[in-house]
């Protein structure tokens, strides 16, 4: 297992700041703006995304707010049979995800955004950080605006009839997901699904989403800052 923060050539530094090194557990070259350390330790390091569940091989992972890629490069290292879609709407995050990605046939990297519906919104930058970039429904005419997508349409697009793994850390858009009039159709659909709440940044997030997974039968767990919900079938 490489080292965190091993240099992939003698020099690992890009003129713009961007680090390219070796991360924990995995061989492919990881580039990362010195603000993204914390992200990348988080995962990496101390694996905020290892589930409490054995013998776990998803077929389907939908990585929704994708960030640099950290996510779905952890998965697809742990997890190589996944096909793995991460979705990521800022520009220069995106940049990142798909270096760090392009290692990898069974990442599909897309730049949009999850939402309620199939529309179009803009990212702003409201205070919260690089990791913390929000999204806003605009109209089509908006300079900045691009198409959202939803839950339904990547399960849809990826030809899959359930989702293994659903991780959403979309810095407050949860709370238009989970209020979605088509929630119930997909939800029962998913086997796990991994959450980071964003109340801070966007009032009623934690009640809609609430509000949705108390309809169905879970085991529950945390780690870090994601809450973990596994289908209770799945616990032995």
């Amino acid at each position: 297992m490489p080292k965190n923060d091993t240099p992939v050539s003698g020099n690992s530094f890009f003129p713009n700041g961007i680090k390219v090194t070796l991360v924990n557990g995995v061989q492919t070259p990881f580039a990362y703006r010195p603000n993204d350390k914390p992200i990348v330790d988080s995962i990496f390091d101390l694996q905020e995304y290892l589930l409490p569940i054995e013998n776990f091989q998803p077929k389907l992972i939908l990585d929704c707010g994708g960030n640099i890629g950290c996510t779905a490069v952890y998965f697809a290292n742990k997890y190589p049979a996944a096909q793995i879609y991460s979705v990521e709407p800022e520009k220069n995050n995106f940049k990142l995800l798909k270096f760090n990605t392009a290692f990898y046939d069974n990442i599909h990297p897309l730049k949009s955004a999850l939402w309620d519906k199939e529309t179009f919104i803009r990212v702003e930058d409201k205070g919260f950080g690089i990791a913390g970039f929000m999204t806003f429904e605009t109209t089509p005419d908006d300079p900045d605006a691009f198409k959202t997508t939803t839950v339904a349409k990547l399960l849809a697009e990826s030809s899959f009839d359930e989702i293994d793994l659903l991780k959403i850390d979309i810095e407050g858009a949860e709370k238009e997901v989970f209020s979605a009039p088509d929630v119930d159709e997909w939800l029962p659909k998913v086997k796990v699904l991994t959450i980071e709440l964003h109340d801070r940044m966007k009032r009623g997030c934690s009640y809609e989403f609430f509000k949705a997974v108390s309809k169905y039968k879970w085991f529950f767990a945390f780690r870090g800052e994601n809450l973990i919900f596994i289908r209770e079938e799945l616990i032995s």
